[in-house]
């Protein structure tokens, strides 16, 4: 296993090591704990976590981990400090979103227990792979109708029960027109006709589709943009990598200005006035 050096004065190589595993300290360019060519981990401590969502580092931290392991976890350790709970919240929600898994300890003892369990399962012989027969459909007709609306593109089943609970139902969110879904938190304008193309649009049989576009190779993803769209643009719109100094630069645009995720076309927060 390989272990960043900056993890030393943590306990958890200490402890790795008293677990039998063969831990090995080194500078690693990306995650704190290498646990197999397909997995790894990166830890965050409880002032950790703040400083970096503040700066917008864990975001930049997941997509190298994504793009370099097949298998990426994110291990938050204790009760984050420095930061509101429902920032640091929405932020482990939009990792998980994006893929990430996130697992929570109660300290290092609880950390080093996780990887020491991680680690064991990485060693296996023989990976595990999903079952190739069919897949048992949910019972309860609420799972199945979370389970619909979630193979839309850009649809958590956590968006999915949301919408269900505000709608009531899977008829009455096919029935909502795409203008009435955009009032929906989390629903902009591309997920909101993403929906409606699934429920409304007509069957095509699989012969006259069009090609399915292949699958962007790890690493190839496309730099995430943070857009300040103004209500009366002058000139080109401001962009930048990071949605923390997005966010700076927001509270002193003129009222009504959007930030817009670049990759999604999502509005993240729009600008009060004074």
């Amino acid at each position: 296993m390989l272990v960043d050096l900056r993890e030393r004065g943590s306990g958890i190589p200490d402890a790795l090591a008293d677990a039998g595993l063969d831990v090995r300290l080194t500078h690693l360019p990306v995650g704190d704990y290498v646990l197999g060519p397909g997995l790894a981990v990166e830890r965050k401590g409880p002032h950790d976590l703040g400083a970096s969502i503040r700066d917008g580092r864990v975001f930049d931290q997941a997509v190298r981990l994504q793009s370099a392991f097949p298998q990426a976890v994110l291990l938050v350790e204790g009760e984050p400090r420095g930061i509101a709970e429902d920032a640091w919240r929405g932020a482990v929600c939009r990792l998980v979103e994006d893929g990430f898994t996130v697992l929570h300890s109660l300290d290092a003892e609880d950390s080093a227990a996780w990887v020491v369990r991680l680690a064991k399962r990485a060693r296996r012989a023989a990976p595990t792979t999903p079952s190739l027969g069919p897949r048992r459909a949910p019972r309860h007709p609420s799972a199945q109708a979370e389970a619909m609306l979630s193979v839309v593109p850009g649809i958590s089943t956590t968006m999915a029960r949301s919408l269900l609970a505000a709608y009531g139902s899977l008829a009455a969110v096919a029935a909502a027109a795409p203008d009435g879904l955009r009032g929906h938190p989390g629903i902009g304008p591309v997920r909101a006709n993403r929906l409606a193309e699934a429920l409304h649009g007509g069957y095509v049989v699989p012969g006259d589709r069009d090609p399915e576009p292949p699958r962007p190779a790890r690493g190839e993803r496309p730099p995430r943009r943070w857009v300040l769209v103004e209500p009366e643009p002058a000139g080109e719109a401001q962009s930048f990598d990071r949605r923390a100094v997005a966010l700076r630069a927001l509270r002193s645009a003129p009222a009504g200005t959007q930030l817009v995720d670049g990759l999604t076309g999502e509005v993240s927060a729009t600008a009060a006035a004074g």
